[in-house]
Parts: structure tokens; sequence; C-alpha cells
């Protein structure tokens, strides 16, 4: 791995380290849900229709939603929508983690997000897109595929510099811009 990409790779993690990561509280809330049409059938709803989810900072929206449920705890959560849209505020002092896709798979016990299709998440103004983006909470890992070399079809990233506490910070120096850096698809090794 070239010192760039190395560079690349931890910025990339800083960036986005938190977003499997839920308020602790979360998990201790009720699910709410409403849709135009449901359907419970062997430990699987699924909710057809300007389906809207909530579970304190987690809040899903999309066109069928699917929850998935062993031992009467929920395993995972099958968005679908043009886009389907996830938003969860990882920390109480962090601002909201927003991903879209046209299908997003939350795996809890995984702690893990797949995006499917146009997929794109943003956190404290870094930004992460591709046909196909996935995050592991648990490795803290990102992996990111523009789905083919075609230039409108690239992984696109947009990172944020980190916050550099004032008394750091020299008194003239002006606040630095974010870089944007574009990634090829799969065929080139992170």
């Amino acid at each position: 791995m070239t010192p760039s990409k190395a560079a690349l790779a931890t910025t990339l993690l800083l960036s986005v380290s938190c977003i499997a990561l839920s308020l602790p509280e979360d998990r201790k809330q009720a699910i709410n849900l409403s849709s135009d049409r449901a359907i419970y059938e062997n430990n699987q709803g699924v909710y057809i229709g300007n389906v809207s989810m909530s579970q304190g900072s987690l809040k899903i929206s999309a066109d069928k939603l699917t929850i998935i449920e062993a031992n009467r705890k929920v395993e995972k959560v099958i968005a679908e929508g043009s886009p389907a849209y996830f938003e969860q505020q990882p920390r109480a002092d962090e601002g909201v983690v927003v991903a879209s896709a046209q299908r997003i798979e939350y795996s809890l016990q995984q702690e893990e997000i797949l995006l499917q299709r146009n997929a794109s998440i943003t956190h404290r103004g870094s930004k992460i897109s591709g046909d196909r983006v996935v995050y592991n909470g648990r490795k803290q890992m990102v992996v990111a595929d523009g789905g083919t070399a075609e230039k409108e079809h690239r992984v696109k990233m947009t990172l944020q510099p980190q916050a550099i506490p004032d008394s750091e910070a020299p008194a003239d120096d002006k606040p630095a811009t974010s870089p944007t850096v574009e990634s090829t698809n799969s065929e080139e090794s992170p």
C-alpha cells in the first residue's frame, strides 16, 4: 500500500468509524412502523408503501421494508426504495449518519450496513458513494465499489479534515478545505 493510499484509508476510517455504533438507548426503545400494507409470516414482517420506521435516533424510510427476526429479536432490516433512506446518530456528541441506496441491508448482529445501487453515506461532512458500499462497525472497515470502470460509476469520496483544537492551530492559518478523492472500482487494491 502506498503512503498516499494508507493516508486515504486512515482518513476514510476516521471519517466514518462510528456509523454502526448507535446511541446506547436506541436498542432499548420500541420500534415504530407505519406503511400502507403489512404482512407478517414466518418471523418476517414485510411493510409496503410509504414505509417509515423509527427506533430512537434510527430512522428508515422506504417503499418496502422487510424485518427478519429470530427468537423475537430483530436480526436484519432490508429497506428498498427509489432510494431508501437510513439515518442514525452514532453518539450524543456526533452528527447524524445519513445513507441512501436503492437497497439497504442493516444486519444488527454483524454491525454491518450494506448499501446497493446508487449508494451514498455521509457523516460529519464526509461522503462516500458508489454502486455498493459496505460498512462493518465491528471491524471498522469500509469497502466501496463503483461497479464498472466508467467514470460515472466510480467510487467517489469527499473527506473533511479533522478539527484541530484551537490551542494547536496557528493563529494566522486559514481553515483547510476538504479534499475530494475519486477511487477506481474494485480492480485497484486499497
